[in-house]
């Protein structure tokens, strides 16, 4: 069944007003967002923290976690080029911006106004943290920058091996630059990340799969809705995006929607207002924006492998 022909359908059927398909997409996006997403990413976090503790030790536990935390970009990129499009490769690029302001601007802003003993004031007492984490994510979201205007600037009806190249070269860079740092990272601070985090689940599967099956159909609805988003406003939205409207639908928007999952796991680790759950909260900018340059190498690839040449 094509849903999105349905919605493209419903969107021009009668004499609704030209703003009721823009409202009620936001509306179903914004919930799946703020709703949808957070729930079943924390809860994955939970049954994730507690496998990986249980099998490989809890110093792995805030890469797992945060790494986890991710899978909302892998299935929205990975169902976009199911539907031969490889503009949903934008999506962990641009979420390795939206993880930075989110974890540490609105995460420590939200901890404050709940009344924990967390946000800035946590900050502020653990800056060698937030300078570590920082400077690692701001690093990896310039190289996504650079993977981004490789991709864009190439021409968007077609995929080849000239333009991935170096986009591709941006991602492996990162990637292999993060593991150096979390390895190195990590035999300096081993009780930072043997700590308590706050994840108590004993890892169970059954659970873990819910969660992933949600976050699965959702993922596949907030890509309906930017497919026929770029079918009904191609023309208008061509004026700010250029070419590939879809690609950068996914940069900017769905990029901030699939990064909320980051923003629930540090809101919580900053409300304990110990050091290992603020270094599991930051973890939420290096640790996330390294999976996503993850990310988008294997949908580099994919695109390259499946020659996929739709925007």
């Amino acid at each position: 069944m094509d849903f999105v022909s349905i919605i493209i359908d419903l969107a021009q059927t009668g004499e609704s007003p030209p703003w009721i398909f823009p409202a009620v997409a936001l509306a179903v996006a914004g919930s799946i967002g703020w709703l949808v997403l957070p729930w079943s990413s924390e809860g994955m976090a939970d049954e994730v923290a507690g496998l990986v503790g249980r099998y490989f030790g809890r110093r792995f536990r805030p890469l797992a976690v945060n790494a986890g935390t991710n899978f909302p970009e892998l299935l929205l990129m990975l169902y976009a080029l199911a539907l031969g499009k490889w503009g949903g490769i934008a999506n962990p690029l641009g979420s390795n911006f939206a993880n930075i302001y989110l974890v540490v601007l609105i995460a420590p802003i939200w901890a404050q106004i709940t009344g924990s003993g967390g946000g800035f004031k946590q900050l502020r007492r653990e800056f060698h943290l937030v300078r570590k984490h920082v400077l690692m994510a701001v690093g990896l979201w310039m190289l996504s920058r650079f993977a981004m205007t490789g991709l864009v600037e190439s021409n968007s009806s077609s995929f080849k091996w000239s333009s991935a190249q170096v986009p591709l070269a941006c991602c492996g860079g990162g990637v292999l630059l993060f593991l150096w740092w979390a390895r190195r990272d990590q035999r300096r601070n081993p009780e930072i990340y043997a700590g308590d985090d706050g994840f108590q689940s004993p890892g169970r599967w059954p659970r873990l799969i819910l969660m992933l099956l949600i976050l699965g159909a959702s993922s596949a609805v907030l890509n309906w809705l930017f497919l026929a988003g770029t079918e009904l406003y191609k023309e208008d939205l061509s004026h700010f995006f250029g070419a590939s409207v879809f690609a950068y639908l996914h940069y900017f928007v769905g990029a901030l929607v699939t990064s909320l999952p980051e923003l629930t796991v540090a809101v919580r680790a900053f409300q304990r207002s110990t050091s290992s759950s603020a270094n599991l909260a930051l973890a939420g900018t290096s640790v996330s924006n390294a999976t996503n340059l993850c990310i988008a190498m294997l949908g580099i690839l994919l695109a390259l492998l499946f020659q996929i040449s739709g925007e």
